[in-house]
């Protein structure tokens, strides 16, 4: 008899563990938006969450999950008349993960909900003591199992919060991001959408927790950061976005990512 090997391909795998936290809100909580490069996951074990991710805006209650992305925005809002409990879990990868774990909000069956409740556990005490390279290794192989089976086997949904408001802040930030090439101001962002400057800025501080301005600046910056991950030079990066010099574009990208484009090459 002959046997035939298989080859294990791996599209992506776990390299590292940013954080885990448990966070209990019992009169509203509201975490402003950021954005990071790694993973992170929300689960609300009790209540419900209302969570904005880039022009999207959703509505999260007990058993639900959603993945961020890597530089993907994000806040969240709790209720203010019900107790919540949050799980977040963040990670890095190596590879990306399935593009079906981007696509909405994950309603857990009772097996993903035990599954997902013990990996937190024990991703948990990783970071509450000293743990060994073994422990380390088997939560991330539980956690690329977990993702894999939500990609194949989990539904995804999209709750979305549909006020006006959320409709018209999902206008601007899907407009925004059209536009990210473009140097413009909230002036030129406020008139296309027929809306004031000061609405605008309400519209950020409900959805986003941040103003128009630094969320117009992070996501200038994060596609900059695309394109020098992609090998362009800074200067081709200032010219490609529309700065209007090269030493005005490292002034810029200092000022929002805290170095210099050059000296954030050598980190990539």
């Amino acid at each position: 008899m002959i046997l035939n090997s298989i080859l294990v391909e791996k599209p992506f795998t776990v390299e590292r563990f940013c954080t885990a936290f448990r966070y209990q809100w019992d009169n509203g909580f509201f975490y402003a938006g950021e954005s990071h490069d790694f993973w992170e996951i929300v689960y609300v074990e009790a209540g419900e969450i209302q969570v904005t991710e880039d022009a999207n805006v959703y509505r999260l209650k007990q058993g639900e999950l959603i993945l961020h992305a890597p530089m993907e925005f994000h806040s969240i809002r709790s209720d203010e008349n019900t107790p919540t409990k949050v799980f977040i879990l963040s990670f890095a990868t190596d590879g990306e993960l399935p593009a079906e774990l981007c696509r909405g909000v994950f309603r857990l069956n009772e097996e993903e909900l035990e599954d997902f409740r013990r990996l937190f556990r024990q991703t948990y005490r990783l970071f509450e003591a000293t743990a060994d390279a073994y422990a380390v290794m088997e939560c991330a192989a539980r956690l690329a199992a977990f993702l894999i089976g939500l990609s194949r086997g989990g539904e995804a949904r999209k709750p979305l919060v549909v006020s006006r408001s959320a409709q018209e802040y999902n206008s601007i930030v899907t407009a925004m991001t059209e536009r990210v090439y473009e140097n413009i101001g909230l002036e030129d962002i406020a008139a296309a959408e027929n809306i004031s400057v000061s609405y605008l800025k309400l519209l950020f501080k409900m959805y986003s927790g941040t103003t128009p301005k630094l969320y117009w600046s992070r996501l200038r910056c994060n596609e900059a950061i695309k394109l020098l991950q992609q090998g362009m030079t800074p200067t081709e990066v200032a010219d490609r976005m529309n700065f209007s010099s090269p030493n005005y574009f490292s002034t810029f990208f200092k000022r929002v990512v805290g170095v210099p484009p050059k000296k954030y090459l050598q980190t990539i």
